[in-house]
């Protein structure tokens, strides 16, 4: 146990070191802002892309701060994945690489320790930067428009991002231990990102069960506007950790019968 906790104090401070805390934090921060502003700003971007259509009028309906917060989960999906996998694909896949493993590894510590210090220091930062990114999404969302929203369905939600990203982050760590580039690690974490997301979408009834239901987006206005119960969200984050839990186990597994 005190291994485990000593490795993660010494991830965490080299990934403060490295930047790559700022790098996620901003990164997702800047990612979720997108949704109200560009919600706010939307009617004057397409009045002034209209002005050069000449007899082609344009309307569109009074933005909201439901439409902001929906627009904030939809932001959440794709550009914070992205952010997860280029960061983290050299997390075992850059030191095997490097050769710095073997001076951890020959110390009382296990690879599975090994494994966890450095999916949980992720983790970590990711969970700190998408509430970050929540309260400060939520606070511009009330700040630019003039009605509120439902504060408990929006927590649910972050919460189903939070799954999201857990398993994408495991995703990665599963292609960094197999692997022994990064770069190769990060392509086929982004080609495994891809595929599931879009098995999910292709298959019947996989929507409303994995981790992605969180942005679709008549499921997020359902749950927001009080139609469909936030509980309906309680199975995609429980499938959504669960298969972060099993990927990581792979990723111990692998690692464990690995030659360094």
């Amino acid at each position: 146990m005190n291994g485990t906790v000593a490795l993660l104090k010494k991830e965490l401070l080299e990934q403060w070191r490295t930047s790559k805390i700022l790098i996620i934090v901003l990164g997702f921060i800047l990612s979720g802002l997108q949704g109200p502003v560009v919600t706010k700003l939307l009617p004057e971007i397409i009045k002034s892309s209209s002005g050069s259509m000449q007899g082609i009028q344009i309307t569109i309906p009074e933005q909201t701060a439901l439409d902001a917060i929906l627009s904030y989960i939809s932001q959440m999906a794709a550009f914070p994945s992205l952010i997860v996998i280029l960061v983290v694909m050299g997390t075992l896949a850059g030191e095997r690489e490097r050769g710095t493993q073997v001076f951890v590894l020959t110390k009382p510590v296990s690879r599975t320790q090994f494994i966890l210090a450095k999916y949980f220091s992720y983790l970590g930062i990711v969970v700190v930067a998408i509430i970050l990114t929540a309260v400060a999404s939520g606070y511009y969302t009330l700040l630019l428009f003039s009605n509120s929203f439902s504060l408990g369905p929006f927590l649910v939600l972050n919460l189903g991002v939070i799954a999201y990203s857990s398993y994408i982050l495991a995703l990665v760590v599963l292609c960094s231990s197999l692997l022994k580039t990064p770069v190769a690690a990060g392509g086929v974490a982004f080609v495994g990102f891809l595929v599931i997301d879009n098995l999910v979408k292709l298959i019947p009834g996989w929507t409303g069960i994995f981790p992605q239901a969180v942005f679709s987006a008549l499921d997020a206005r359902r749950i927001m506007t009080g139609e469909t119960s936030p509980g309906n969200m309680v199975l995609p984050i429980i499938i959504g950790f669960v298969m972060a839990a099993v990927l990581i186990g792979l990723a111990c597994f692998s690692y464990e019968k690995r030659e360094m």
